[in-house]
């Protein structure tokens, strides 16, 4: 049994790892796709039990740590400091900041990722045609989203109506305006930036 458990372990770190390696460099968003796609290439049972997504983001934030250091810093930091004036720009409706910039586990393929509360989603839609602002709809995961094309990093938007923020299983890091804002202090006194969001008209 120690035997077995420690070959679990073992290949549940390899998924991880392979996955990581596909959501940096070919830009899979969808972690449950990537550790399905690791364990059939690592040539895995379809019964192996699949690490979680928070060991796939501590084995992307390790290969980022060892390959690009300095690169990893930055593009986070850059990522963070948008994603404060996104929220900024949705502060009405109780921005909530998950997914990579939340986590840290970014890549060059990473967007930000929001949710945010309202009454219904024709609501946020309004105020997006009311600031001019772009977006399309797509289906993630059986729910709708809102992809808003910017710069540096597009915008992932979802719509929880009277749900408090409970989107999805898997929440992870979650943070909101002031807790980000709280952090990018701590990186810098001057990271916080002044201007605001610039979508893609």
């Amino acid at each position: 049994m120690p035997e077995r458990n420690a070959n679990l372990a073992q290949n549940r770190a390899r998924i991880a790892d392979l996955a990581a390696r596909f959501i940096a460099e070919h830009g899979i968003r969808d972690y449950a796709l990537a550790k399905r796609k690791a364990a059939r290439s690592l040539g895995l049972p379809n019964g192996q039990s699949l690490p979680s997504n928070e060991e796939v983001d501590a084995a992307l934030i390790y290969r980022q740590s060892l390959f690009e250091p300095e690169e990893q810093a930055t593009l986070l930091l850059s990522l963070r400091q948008q994603a404060l004036a996104v929220m900024r720009v949705f502060e009405h409706f109780d921005p909530i900041l998950i997914g990579a910039a939340a986590t840290g586990a970014v890549s060059e393929h990473s967007c930000i990722e929001l949710e945010l509360s309202a009454d219904s989603s024709k609501d946020f839609e309004q105020f997006l045609v009311n600031r001019n602002i772009e977006f399309k709809i797509q289906d993630k995961a059986g729910r709708m989203a809102y992809l808003i094309y910017s710069e540096p990093a597009d915008v992932m938007v979802r719509i929880n109506p009277d749900e408090g923020h409970q989107f999805g299983g898997n929440v992870r890091i979650r943070l909101d305006l002031q807790q980000l804002e709280k952090l990018l202090s701590a990186q810098s006194p001057d990271s916080t930036p002044s201007a605001g969001y610039n979508p893609q008209h």
